[in-house]
């Protein structure tokens, strides 16, 4: 198993040798847009504003595409892209368990951006 993915396993404790937190350094993933700003809603909403907005955006996206489409998809792919993305905010921040998850790395996230900022105006 991958030291990224035995890292995030919240069950699993690291052997002897292995460091303790997870070896993906935080502060370097862009979270623009995030799931939230995809579907045009507050980070606060309810389930229930989540799935009035997704009811408003889904009969406007282009049909979900096969893994052979999507391999073949060219560069120029915006739209699909930005549907793709759409799909994937929607399954995240729909299920309680996975919003969960996704809303600590995004405070996660954030608050390492602002160290990290901080550290470099310290150093100027």
């Amino acid at each position: 198993m991958s030291s990224l993915a035995s890292s995030l396993l919240p069950w699993r404790r690291p052997a002897a040798g292995e460091p303790a937190g997870p070896s993906v350094p935080t502060g370097v993933l862009p979270i623009e847009p995030t799931h939230y700003q995809r579907l045009g809603l507050p980070e606060d909403c309810t389930l229930t504003e989540l799935q009035i907005a997704w009811m408003r955006i889904e009969p406007i996206l282009p049909p979900p595409l096969t893994l052979l489409q999507r391999r073949d998809l060219p560069e120029d792919r915006s739209e699909t892209h930005r549907a793709e993305d759409r799909r994937l905010a929607f399954a995240v921040l729909s299920d309680p368990a996975r919003r969960t998850v996704y809303d600590a790395w995004l405070a996660r996230e954030r608050e390492a951006q602002k160290s990290w900022i901080n550290r470099l105006l310290r150093r100027g």
